[in-house]
């Protein structure tokens, strides 16, 4: 027997959303009504789809698959609807971005504003690890972040590319030099971040290619709190460039004997690449990346 559409959109939805009530929620439908459709689907087909857990429900291992397989209707259905309802007044008007980079995205963010007032723009602030979660969870509509993992369910763009560069206090010896070497940074007292960083996973990297294993006297989990750290003076920092807000109470200096760094992407997956909002948003970042990289060449 073949499931039918309404059983798979059912699925799809308790699996994503990890419940049946909030499955049912976001359907608009009641949960019995979504309870239904999976029973006869597991039943037609003698097979378990979901265990109970602490949290709601888990996929079995056949529930899995089975989304594996899946999980791209919605999407399918989306797309039908913009086509069949002739434009993409269907589509809520919400764009929902994660990023790990606002200091980078912002200027994107301000643009597509501009160009679609109308349009709600959610964001969701946190590591590239969890930025690239949430839309994988398909929580969020598009990434601005590093991609830091192949996954040929992801499409991406390059927006710019920002290298490792030393951050220290106005103050410092350092804030008088042009540039300093990895080693004269590691040398000083040392500020580095914690968790799924990708600047430190860069700077880790530096290090172990010069064969530098420093000690350092600070861990902190944000960006801000780094910077806020090396403003008062407290060590010195290796961080991405295009990262730093401008601030009088601290410098970045380049890194003579190093080139490393990482490109910021906009990630999207895709399955969605034609969706009304996420194509406009694709469209802005590039006009944004080019005006940009034409204002940089034109730069003395």
């Amino acid at each position: 027997m073949v499931a039918t559409f309404g059983q798979l959109k059912a699925f799809n939805a308790v699996a994503r959303a990890g419940g049946f009530t909030r499955a049912a929620h976001r359907l608009a439908v009641s949960q019995p009504a979504i309870t239904a459709q999976i029973r006869r689907l597991e039943t037609d087909h003698d097979i378990v789809l979901f265990e109970r857990a602490a949290s709601g429900v888990q996929l079995t291992a056949i529930g899995r698959r089975l989304f594996r397989i899946t999980q791209h209707l919605d999407d399918m259905e989306e797309a039908a609807g913009i086509l069949l309802g002739g434009g993409d007044d269907v589509v809520p008007q919400v764009l929902r971005l994660s990023t790990a980079s606002p200091q980078v995205f912002m200027p994107v963010i301000a643009a597509f504003r501009r160009a679609y007032p109308d349009v709600e723009v959610d964001i969701a602030v946190g590591s590239t690890g969890e930025a690239v979660r949430l839309l994988l969870d398909r929580e969020v509509d598009i990434a601005l972040t590093p991609v830091i993992r192949e996954d040929d369910r992801l499409d991406s763009m390059v927006f710019l590319r920002h290298r490792l560069t030393g951050l220290v206090c106005a103050n410092h010896p350092f804030a008088r030099s042009e540039t300093v070497t990895l080693a004269q940074i590691v040398g000083e007292p040392l500020i580095t971040r914690v968790g799924l960083s990708t600047t430190q996973k860069v700077a880790d990297q530096a290090l172990a290619m010069h064969g530098l294993r420093p000690r350092p006297i600070l861990r902190l989990e944000t960006r801000e709190a780094v910077h806020e750290a090396v403003a008062n003076g407290i060590g010195v920092s290796l961080v991405l460039d295009q990262d730093v807000p401008p601030d009088a109470r601290f410098r970045r200096i380049p890194l003579v004997d190093v080139d490393a760094g990482t490109n910021e992407c906009v990630v999207w997956l895709h399955s969605r690449r034609a969706l009304g909002q996420i194509r406009d948003f694709i469209a802005v970042a590039e006009r944004v990346r080019d005006r940009l990289t034409s204002a940089f060449a034109a730069a003395p």
